[in-house]
């Protein structure tokens, strides 16, 4: 796998930075959808949940998953620390919070995936959310699963940033690592793994508060991503003597 350099903020930019692929994988949240309502009402289902498992006061519960997250870097290692399960961690806030309530719908995704499509590009989604809790994002943001060729949850998948969602990913959409890049808005959880585990990576930083990066490219927007890819096979052929 290759080696991680660390490149500053400063000099990664869209001008000039064309990734040859064949699929584009996506994280979900943070990246198709940035909702702190949602956030907010999801943290606070977490709490109550972690604390009605554990028996503690949710005082005690928010400062041990606060305390679990900057040791562990994910949500779900940190609930997995605790002796809960992954599966019926995300079962119950599928069950307990409406998406649709704080996610507006976005047709500037769809249209951003609809048009990676029309071009030729296999599409993917790669989340640790858990498979009930993703579909019912997907259909507040306005996407049906089946826009994708692959979808890879934690119900399938050890979570990232361990390598098995990107392999799982790999195999169903039938490419090899350096035919892929991943889209994700976190550099430690996302984009290094994937990097080491050999996929090209777009880090969506939308405040530009990164300034160390390993990414291939960063952008501002999602819509940024059409600019930054070009089909392989095309590219090849023109390529051809």
């Amino acid at each position: 796998m290759p080696a991680v350099n660390r490149t500053t903020r400063e000099n990664v930019s869209l001008k000039g930075r064309v990734l040859s692929v064949s699929c584009i994988l996506f994280d979900l949240d943070g990246t198709l959808y940035d909702s702190p309502e949602y956030s907010v009402r999801l943290e606070a289902e977490i709490v109550r949940f972690v604390s009605e498992q554990l028996r503690l006061g949710e005082s005690e519960t928010k400062a041990l998953l606060d305390r679990r997250r900057k040791e562990l870097g994910t949500l779900t290692r940190t609930i997995q620390s605790l002796g809960i399960d992954r599966n019926a961690f995300f079962d119950t806030m599928a069950d307990r919070i409406d998406p649709s309530l704080y996610i507006p719908g976005d047709p500037t995704v769809r249209s951003v995936i609809g048009t990676l499509k029309e071009r030729g590009f296999k599409t993917g989604l790669v989340s640790n959310s858990g498979r009930p809790l993703v579909r019912k994002i997907l259909g507040a943001v306005g996407l049906e699963e089946s826009l994708f060729d692959v979808t890879v949850t934690s119900t399938e998948a050890e979570p990232k940033p361990s390598p098995q969602p990107f392999l799982l990913a790999m195999k169903k959409v039938g490419c090899n690592a350096d035919e892929i890049v991943y889209v994700g808005d976190r550099e430690e959880a996302e984009i290094r793994p994937a990097r080491r585990f050999g996929l090209k990576t777009v880090l969506l930083d939308r405040d530009g508060a990164t300034r160390m990066t390993c990414a291939d490219v960063v952008i501002r927007n999602l819509t940024d991503v059409l600019d930054v890819v070009r089909l392989a096979r095309s590219n090849e052929s023109e390529q051809a003597p």
